[in-house]
């Protein structure tokens, strides 16, 4: 299994940028990181009216990027104060894990 996150458009990285990270994500090699998998990248046009009168075509770009699949939920779930209530010295350990 794997988990997929959809970036928003309005959170959209430049084509540039977006490959600088894809290939950051595929070198982190860590036990302590979530594992890469892959990504999709791909953009459609559509037909969008501007003050409502004149139409005009826009690139939509979608950007998903895929994860290991985590069984026991995303670790921030583990370390935020409202959740389980670690104390600093686990949370710090963990921390220290991941650096």
């Amino acid at each position: 299994m794997i988990a997929v996150k959809k970036l928003l458009e309005i959170h959209m990285l430049k084509d540039d940028k977006f490959q600088k990270e894809v290939t950051f994500l595929m070198d982190l090699k860590h036990p302590n990181i979530v594992r890469f998998i892959g990504y999709c990248a791909e953009s459609r046009w559509e037909v969008l009216q501007v003050n409502g009168k004149k139409y005009v075509m826009v690139e939509m770009p979608r950007r998903l990027l895929c994860f290991e699949y985590l069984h026991n939920k995303s670790l921030d779930k583990y370390i935020s104060a409202e959740s389980y209530g670690l104390g600093w010295h686990m949370r710090y350990k963990i921390i220290r894990g991941i650096s």
